[in-house]
């Protein structure tokens, strides 16, 4: 499929007076995000645990019961430890972005999300050693137990991540409409 007709979703996202500053998908690579950190260490020892479940059972020559018991947490382990990474892989290919001089429109597998220029937090890019990099608007919420970073939106692995970085803040200097327009 040509890379322009990956686009064609757009038609109905984009109002007349409405033009694209900037399209782009995120690049390969980097899927392995600041979550999977926590994740990983615990998938390895559920994943080790019932493993060590699994053949105990079978060594000691347990009911068929104990030896299927294991299965099911193993299944769940090996989800959790490849899954998570094979899963976003998947979802990374079929992705796109488009900042509009009013929106931000990100396509990520059969969902479509638009993000009202106005209403965005503050703008943060990470650059990665590769040289791509990733833009992401976070909120700063405060509850009792202090500051937590809430991620608004993000347009990730972006191997032109200068150019849309000035796509976002044209539309940020032209105003980005109003919500009637975008709509």
């Amino acid at each position: 499929m040509d890379y322009e007709n990956n686009f064609n979703f757009l038609t109905p996202y984009i109002g007349n007076d409405e033009q694209i500053l900037w399209k782009g998908k995120p690049g390969k690579g980097n899927i392995f995000s600041g979550r999977d950190i926590v994740m990983l260490p615990f998938s390895i020892m559920w994943l080790s645990f019932c493993l060590v479940w699994e053949y105990t059972a079978i060594k000691s020559g347990s009911s068929i019961f104990f030896m299927l018991w294991g299965l099911p947490f193993i299944g769940v382990g090996i989800y959790m430890l490849f899954g998570g990474f094979i899963r976003k892989a998947r979802l990374k290919n079929k992705t796109y972005y488009v900042i509009t001089n009013k929106k931000i429109i990100i396509k990520s597998g059969n969902n479509i999300e638009l993000y009202n220029g106005k209403d965005l937090p503050p703008m943060r890019i990470k650059l990665h050693k590769n040289g791509s990099g990733t833009i992401t608007f976070n909120e700063d919420i405060y509850n009792t137990r202090g500051r937590v970073r809430s991620t608004y939106c993000m347009l990730e692995n972006l191997a032109d991540v200068v150019q849309a970085q000035r796509a976002v803040s044209r539309m940020l200097e032209e105003g980005a409409g109003t919500v009637d327009d975008i709509f």
